[in-house]
């Protein structure tokens, strides 16, 4: 659902003077006992940096879509999480200040249609808008795609991981973003390079302070937000 490119966009525009898909397992080679200790020890010291509070950036170049993506922790459950980042009112003016207006056209447990309103660089560009299409997997994935507006491409996921026993969850988000201005994508991946940490951390910071001196949770929501995943999982049986 989300990823909200106001901010993004701003980035770009400086830098310029102005949903991960992973690789296909049908065409993976066996991976020796050496590679595997490898990977398991990278996996590790991953989890270690994560706890300490770092933000990991990363890219997949597997597919045709070169996307970027962050990792954070936060110390909090899957299902806290989740219903803060399915709902875009939280994004509106807290996680992302740039978010200016958030207007629902289809509210569902299992998909969204919205449209939104970004500060983006004054006087240059003061606002872009755009529709962003979301899909659900509750408490688990957000797959989002653009499917109007003034940019040409955007797209990516969020993935929630439990970590610690469920007491903490790892949160994976992924973007591709094609403005449609004439920018090298270069450019554009390291703007989302910038940008996708400081988006992590503020939904750290928002889950963390909810309550108390960010304001309190507000209580406008999306159905994809307050349906539990055993209310859905039993709904599809």
């Amino acid at each position: 659902m989300k990823g909200f490119p106001g901010a993004l966009l701003c980035t770009l525009f400086t830098l310029a003077s102005i949903s991960v898909f992973p690789p296909d397992s049908a065409n993976a080679r066996p991976i020796s006992p050496a590679a595997a200790q490898d990977v398991q020890a990278g996996a590790d010291q991953d989890l270690k940096r994560l706890k300490d509070g770092e933000v990991i950036v990363e890219s997949d170049d597997s597919g045709a879509t070169r996307f970027v993506a962050a990792r954070i922790l936060i110390a909090d459950t899957p299902e806290k999480v989740w219903r803060i980042l399915t709902n875009p009112f939280e994004f509106q003016g807290k996680i992302s200040p740039r978010m200016k207006e958030v207007e629902m056209l289809e509210d569902k447990a299992e998909r969204s249609v919205m449209r939104c309103k970004v500060e983006v660089f004054p006087p240059i560009l003061s606002y872009v808008t755009y529709t962003v299409e979301s899909e659900y997997k509750p408490c688990e994935q957000i797959v989002f795609k653009r499917i109007g507006g003034t940019l040409k491409d955007f797209k990516g996921s969020w993935v929630l991981t439990p970590r610690d026993g469920g007491r903490a969850t790892e949160v994976k988000y992924s973007m591709f973003v094609d403005p449609g201005v004439p920018v090298p994508q270069w450019i554009v991946r390291k703007a989302v390079r910038m940008e996708l940490p400081r988006t992590l951390t503020a939904l750290r910071d928002r889950i963390k302070t909810g309550d108390t001196a960010s304001g309190a949770q507000d209580q406008r929501s999306t159905l994809a937000a307050v349906v539990s995943a055993p209310a859905i999982a039993s709904r599809r049986q």
